[in-house]
């Protein structure tokens, strides 16, 4: 892509990816399966889940619909749950629509999971770059079966790395129990 409202896109999409991956530097296994409160959902070993997804040893605990009041999630969770989510849109967006987090391999370590997401984010931002220009204009399945502009599906991409990213950060400072100075923007790696 070189200029317009494909490379706008594009780039805001690299810039809130590169902002997570700052947020999730140093993330230790510790500051991953920390609860805050209970009860709180996470990612945990198989045997400990009643309600999840995921296969191997690892499960997302989940369940649809979720309990009203939901239950606040671990940074694991909420880690685990963008990495996924990424390739399930990524999948619809561009490939064979074959990603289902009943099939995704959970992770058991912050380090496995932030690979996890680092591989999730590039193959995503891989995909969006190889497009001819004019595609953001293009419907594209959603993984709830709606066709939608590519555009707005890498919308809804951002704002949940966003999202999820500040959400975490926030975690991180309460665990941490002081805010940690990051200057912004950032330039993307």
């Amino acid at each position: 892509m070189t200029d317009g409202p494909d490379a706008l896109v594009e780039g805001r999409l690299r810039h809130s990816f590169a902002r997570t991956r700052r947020i999730l530097e140093g993330l230790t296994d510790d500051e991953f399966f920390w609860e805050p409160v209970e009860p709180c959902w996470s990612v945990r070993p198989l045997a400990e889940v009643a309600a999840g997804w995921g296969v191997g040893e690892w499960r997302c605990e989940d369940v649809w619909p979720a309990p009203e009041p939901p239950p606040v999630t671990t940074i694991g969770w909420r880690l685990v749950h963008l990495a996924a989510w990424t390739d399930v849109y990524r999948s619809f967006a561009f490939e064979d629509r074959r990603e289902s987090l009943l099939r995704m391999d959970v992770p058991g370590t912050a380090d496995a999971a932030v690979a996890w997401l680092d591989r999730a984010q590039d193959r995503f931002v891989d995909a969006l770059a190889r497009l001819a220009p004019g595609a953001f204009d293009e419907p594209r399945p959603a993984h709830w079966g709606e066709l939608m502009p590519l555009s707005t599906l890498a919308g809804v991409i951002e704002l949940e790395h966003i999202h999820h990213g500040a959400e975490i950060s926030l975690l991180r400072d309460l665990h941490r129990g002081s805010a940690q100075t990051v200057r912004w923007p950032l330039l993307p790696r």
